[in-house]
């Protein structure tokens, strides 16, 4: 069964704001990779701005579903990657977001809100990991240091794409999923325990020899 057109638009939308970015992407072209004419999509999103609108609130139910806070019980730092795993399968699903920011805050008001609260929610839920990775034993930071790790791994999570664009490093949505995760290792590798540093060494050279995003 063929998926309804309005379905279509965000789909072709999503792909081509990824690919070449939204300010690079006109209607035609979104038209055009959702095989229907320009007057069609015009029926459905009369305006580009309601177009992002569609695709940020889309974003927002997958973060929400993402955003997660460790169960009850203890917390390992398997449980821990994989919260950050879903995380990235969002970023990288709405890649330009993160690559196009300060343009998409300065011209849609709800892209900025949008991701004002992402950081909100981010930095909280991070808090909580760290907070349950230290009852757990797996990490050892100081009350004073949570507040800047948490930060430094908000940080890393939402500008890595950005800065990956603006140092000329950008590469495929694979390869900055796995800077990023790389990045996050580097932060929790000098307060793991022993087993844990173990366990981070051994992701570390896993991913930098196969080349594979966090799984």
């Amino acid at each position: 069964m063929k998926r309804d057109t309005r379905t279509r638009i965000l789909v072709a939308s999503l792909s081509l704001f990824n690919e070449n970015g939204e300010p690079n992407t006109t209607t035609n072209e979104i038209a055009n990779e959702a095989d229907i004419s320009p007057g069609n999509l015009h029926y459905h999103f009369h305006k580009k701005s309601l177009l992002v609108d569609a695709l940020v609130a889309e974003f927002q139910a997958d973060v929400r579903r993402a955003l997660q806070p460790p169960q009850n019980g203890e917390t390992t730092l398997d449980d821990f990657w994989a919260f950050l795993h879903l995380l990235l399968e969002v970023f990288t699903a709405y890649r330009f977001l993160m690559r196009d920011m300060e343009t998409l805050v300065s011209t849609y008001p709800k892209v900025g809100r949008a991701l004002k609260g992402l950081a909100i929610a981010l930095t909280a839920i991070m808090q909580l990991y760290i907070e349950a990775l230290r009852r757990s034993a797996v990490l050892a930071v100081d009350d004073r240091e949570v507040p800047v790790m948490c930060r430094n791994l908000v940080v890393i999570s939402l500008f890595s794409e950005r800065y990956d664009e603006i140092s000329g490093a950008a590469t495929s949505a694979e390869a900055s999923a796995l800077r990023i995760a790389r990045s996050v290792l580097g932060i929790l590798s000098p307060y793991s325990s022993k087993e844990s540093s173990k366990l981070i060494a051994a992701l570390a050279e896993h991913y930098a020899e196969s080349g594979k995003t966090p799984a």
